[in-house]
């Protein structure tokens, strides 16, 4: 065997071998840190059942789990040099635990293991001589090797960015056989909320109504609603009883900000999203693609449910932390339909604010938005304007320049950076689609997300998921893992200011290359630089 230990930053392809070690590192005491451990059968035979055990520091601060390879049907063709293929393949992507076959190892290739250390109440200070030690069936050491951590005393202070990946319910009950929103959603649930915490995000898509989005023209997702509508000859009536429970569920795992589902379909609002009522007649579905949104129908139902909803989140407590979507990136010639359905809303939202995705200027300077979402490759006409309050997000787009993304072929620094970009940029808040979309584009179908990677060939592979389901709830990846790091990133920025100021940390950024979402160092080595200089001057501080 050939044993090394790397970055989290890099992704062990199976043909290649690790270039750059990485034989220690320094970490703030609540950090969540990764490294990985690099290994290559060089015999003839797989082997199997080994075991990795770790000593130096209590057992109770180590996770180990394998990283496992995945299929990538449609990676980005070749639009600039910052892929680490783009040729379809497999790619090191999904983390598991240890399970009864231990740690299999073919041979001839290179594979990877996945090392966090954590604790919830900090790892006390001091240097720590990690011993690494492969083993086999018999206990006996076959390899090993070794990693010097030191652990600073300094805490990353709570982040004050709001951080949202879209959670896809009706795909969690697909996947899991479960019936949306009773107990055995929320036992599923639970370990998905776990996870999207622990990738750093803090802002949660919150179902009212089954959420227009990823939906065909005339089609239907699952249904997904919180709030029961009852609909009678005078008039309609509401029950939020559903959604208190959803909402306090998320709140008490971590969930800051709830974000409610769009009130108009996708891509211009032009249409209602799918409702379901009680009526006289049963359940039935009283709005959906048939029904225009500037309809009277439409029109009658906002006006009765918004206010009703307004007096549950202020009775609720939470009026401060909700953010309302009208439609989900709109162009520009769905300009003056964006603003009729605007005044119908604000009119009872008031001064609760109106966050959307989208990509042109003209929707905030008509006052039509109060927080736009635009794509990282349009945020500098957005910039020029000095726009307070704006979120960015990135897709499936961009992919190319440089731009940083998350998709299967990218370097994981690629992802990583996006951390400090947020910071030098001064937004206020990231989005990203797909949390968990296990359907095609257009939700025309289900996928097995193990087989396929690509919403059904439509998405380069990445972009719809970076969690996959499992059996007993949701397993995580090595990119669900970078953003978190990112995160991290930022929050040691949010730290160092709080000392030096956070024009300063912008411009020390700026010093280190870190320009644009498409202007950074291209380099895991540098990346780890920066970050030490940054550790560095908070404790001299």
């Amino acid at each position: 065997m050939l044993v090394k230990t790397i970055s989290s930053m890099e992704k062990v392809m199976p043909d290649f071998e690790p270039i750059e070690l990485e034989q220690g590192n320094v970490m703030l005491a609540n950090e969540r840190f990764h490294f990985q451990i690099a290994m290559q059968n060089t015999s003839q035979a797989m082997l199997k059942l080994l075991k990795v055990n770790i000593t130096g520091l209590p057992e109770e601060y180590i996770t180990l789990r394998t990283v496992e390879l995945v299929p990538a049907g449609y990676v980005i063709p070749s639009v600039d040099d910052y892929y680490i293929s783009t040729k379809t393949g497999v790619f090191p992507d999904l983390l598991k635990p240890f399970g009864k076959k231990g740690l299999v190892l073919p041979c001839k290739q290179w594979r990877s293991v996945w090392v966090t250390l954590h604790s919830e109440k900090g790892i006390p200070s001091g240097k720590y001589d990690l011993d690494i030690q492969i083993l086999d069936t018999e206990n006996t050491i076959i390899e090993r090797c070794s990693y010097a951590l030191e652990v600073r005393a300094e805490r990353l202070p709570e982040c004050d960015l709001k951080l949202t990946n879209w959670m896809h319910y009706d795909c969690i009950a697909h996947r899991h056989n479960v019936e949306l929103f009773d107990e055995e959603f929320y036992k599923v649930f639970d370990k998905y909320l776990k996870a999207y915490v622990l990738s750093g995000q803090n802002m949660l898509l919150t179902p009212l109504f089954t959420p227009p989005l990823d939906t065909l023209v005339g089609g239907e997702r699952k249904t997904a609603q919180l709030v029961d509508v009852k609909k009678t000859k005078v008039g309609y009536s509401f029950s939020f009883e559903r959604l208190k429970k959803f909402i306090l569920f998320a709140m008490e795992r971590g969930i800051k900000y709830i974000e409610f589902s769009h009130l108009f379909t996708q891509w211009g609002g032009e249409c209602c999203p799918k409702i379901m009522a009680e009526t006289e007649n049963g359940s039935e579905k009283i709005f959906g693609w048939e029904t225009k949104s500037d309809s009277e129908e439409y029109v009658a139902f906002l006006q009765a449910f918004l206010p009703e909803l307004m007096n549950f989140i202020e009775e609720l407590g939470i009026a401060d932390q909700c953010y309302f979507h009208l439609t989900d990136e709109p162009h520009i010639d769905h300009l003056e339909n964006y603003e009729k359905c605007r005044a119908l809303v604000k009119k009872y939202i008031k001064e609760r604010p109106i966050m959307d995705a989208m990509s042109n200027y003209d929707f905030y300077e008509k006052g039509l938005v109060d927080i736009p979402v635009a794509i990282t490759n349009r945020y500098l006409s957005f910039k020029e304007h000095e726009v307070p309050n704006m979120f960015v997000y990135y897709c499936c787009v961009p992919c190319e320049a440089y731009y940083s993304n998350r998709a299967l072929g990218m370097p994981l620094q690629r992802t990583r950076i996006l951390g400090w970009q947020l910071y030098a940029s001064g937004v206020q808040g990231f989005l990203h689609w797909g949390f968990n979309f296990y359907n095609t584009a257009f939700s025309l179908e289900e996928v097995d997300p193990y087989a396929d990677t690509t919403a059904g060939g439509m998405f380069p592979s990445g972009d719809s998921f970076i969690v996959y389901p499992a059996k007993d709830g949701v397993l995580t990846t090595i990119r669900a893992e970078c953003i978190g790091e990112a995160v991290q990133d930022y929050r040691l920025c949010m730290l160092l200011a709080q000392r030096v100021g956070k024009e300063k940390v912008q411009k020390l950024l700026h010093s280190f290359g870190i320009e644009a979402y498409h202007k950074y160092p291209h380099s895991v080595r540098i990346h780890k630089t920066i970050r030490q200089k940054l550790i560095e001057y908070i404790c001299e501080e």
